[in-house]
């Protein structure tokens, strides 16, 4: 069990009604842990009580997981720039993609203005300037369903675009994916450490990558987790946290 590899999977916190103790919790999708199982890893549940970023808490962890879900926490933050700190490979998947590219745009933001880039400044930075259409632009037609179900998947597959050479098309070995979709922002720009190596019909973002290639920093817009033919993607992720472990 100790030569495994553990994934730390980040989701995020709800807090549902404030006054109800059993409504503030964290809510961990089946899918995404089988994937990594799948996979040869070992998924573990990172949770930050109150929300509040340890970086301890992260050593126990070969790699990471950035969930979907439908708010960027801090943390989720700080533990990309643990990952980058420490190279530990990073796959994001929806949430996960836009939070990779909301960090290198509030890189980019602190390097500017000649801020260390420190977890509380990055932390204090986004709390401060933390809206969506800051960092993302809303759009339509990448939501098909208002409630998904399984049979929604094929519905809501559309055709992405891969830069050659990139790491996604290595993998895939392919210039063109089809891939579920279920989201209604994407990403204004991917930040100056990140790369842009898919996109949709509408040149939306659908993936991006960190520039230094000694690094596995991958995020995906798409819903990887859904499909079988993405399991060479969390294969490889297992590969590269093994690689660094």
């Amino acid at each position: 069990m100790k030569d495994k590899i553990r994934i730390g999977i980040v989701v995020k916190r709800t807090i549902e009604d404030k006054n109800r103790p059993f409504y503030d919790k964290y809510c961990f999708v089946n899918n995404f842990a089988k994937r990594i199982k799948k996979a040869k890893g070992i998924p573990y549940g990172i949770l930050f009580p109150d929300g509040d970023f340890e970086e301890e808490y992260l050593d126990i962890y070969d790699g990471f997981l950035l969930a979907s879900g439908s708010q960027i926490e801090p943390y989720h933050l700080a533990t990309i720039h643990y990952a980058i700190k420490h190279n530990k490979p990073v796959l994001g998947i929806c949430l996960g993609n836009q939070a990779l590219g909301i960090y290198s745009q509030i890189i980019d933001k602190l390097k500017n203005n000649n801020i260390e880039l420190t977890y509380e400044n990055i932390i204090n930075y986004y709390k401060s300037n933390s809206k969506d259409e800051i960092y993302m632009t809303k759009i339509k037609g990448h939501d098909p369903e208002p409630t998904f179900y399984n049979h929604s998947i094929s519905k809501s597959k559309h055709n992405i675009y891969l830069k050659p050479k990139s790491l996604l098309y290595n993998i895939y070995d392919r210039d063109v994916i089809k891939e579920p979709s279920l989201h209604n922002w994407i990403l204004n720009d991917s930040g100056t450490t990140f790369e842009i190596v898919g996109e949709s019909s509408e040149n939306y973002i659908e993936a991006i990558e960190y520039k230094d290639k000694n690094y596995f920093i991958v995020g995906v817009q798409y819903h990887a987790e859904l499909e079988d033919q993405n399991d060479i993607l969390f294969s490889k992720f297992i590969k590269e946290s093994i690689k660094r472990k």
